[in-house]
């Protein structure tokens, strides 16, 4: 029997003083066994410390990484949901078809205006107007102007 078959016997305590000692001068020049040792060694601590785990301690891991947070990043992901993206898509269409009808209505003021400007600019006011002396002639200039259209 090769003395690396006796590791299982050594690391359960089975070996009589003599194999035991044998074995111990073997781990001293043997590497597999020495590498087989330290794993074993190193899986034993593990199990040893292994702390009793609660059932659902999956169930309370996932709930808390679920858990909404009060952080800036959280906030911008929740105006990803289709209620808020909405409500956000909605009022942006209100305020451009607003902007929209404002801008319109002005245009439609806008000729209007100009028409009216071409009137006054066609009337001859300046030799009217150039007979106006002081604030008390121009105020009756207005209302005989006014009366008589």
């Amino acid at each position: 029997m090769r003395t690396c078959d006796l590791f299982d016997k050594y690391r359960d305590g089975e070996l009589v003083a003599a194999e035991r000692s044998e074995f111990e001068a073997h781990l001293a020049i043997c590497r597999d066994c020495r590498t087989k040792e330290v794993l074993l060694d190193r899986v034993a601590f593990l199990v040893r410390s292994e702390e009793v785990r609660p059932l659902d301690l999956a169930d309370r891991v996932a709930r808390l990484t679920f858990q909404r947070a009060n952080s800036w990043d959280a906030e911008i992901i929740s105006w990803l949901r289709p209620g808020p993206a909405m409500a956000a898509v909605t009022l942006l269409l209100i305020l451009c078809s607003s902007l929209w009808v404002i801008s319109n209505s002005r245009q439609a003021i806008y000729p209007e205006y100009e028409k009216l400007m071409d009137e006054v600019d066609s009337v001859s006011l300046g030799s009217r107007l150039s007979q106006v002396r002081n604030d008390d002639r121009l105020v009756i200039w207005q209302e005989q102007e006014g009366n008589s259209q």
